[in-house]
């Protein structure tokens, strides 16, 4: 099983090398809908959930990385907490 910190940086990498492809995926999906007949209703459906998972992917793994980062700052903060209780 990989730490969550590995799986932070897996993130951040995934973000900084493919995030571009997520939106153009998106917006490919998204003009699929938009473009459609109204005889095409599953192929509409199925687009919209094709980009809603994208996006939905896109946000986990900014979620992910946002959790992490604010974990970090919590812990510094009660580090330097338990720092200034042990210098008083």
């Amino acid at each position: 099983m990989i730490d969550r910190e590995q799986q932070v940086r897996r993130a951040r990498g995934v973000l900084s090398e493919a995030g571009w492809l997520f939106d153009d995926f998106v917006n490919a999906e998204m003009r699929k809908v938009l473009v459609s007949r109204p005889d095409e209703r599953e192929a509409r459906e199925e687009a919209w959930r094709r980009a809603r998972v994208a996006t939905e992917m896109k946000a986990g793994l900014e979620s992910l990385i946002e959790a992490y980062e604010a974990d970090l700052q919590l812990q510094e903060r009660r580090d330097q907490q338990k720092e200034r209780r042990h210098v008083k």
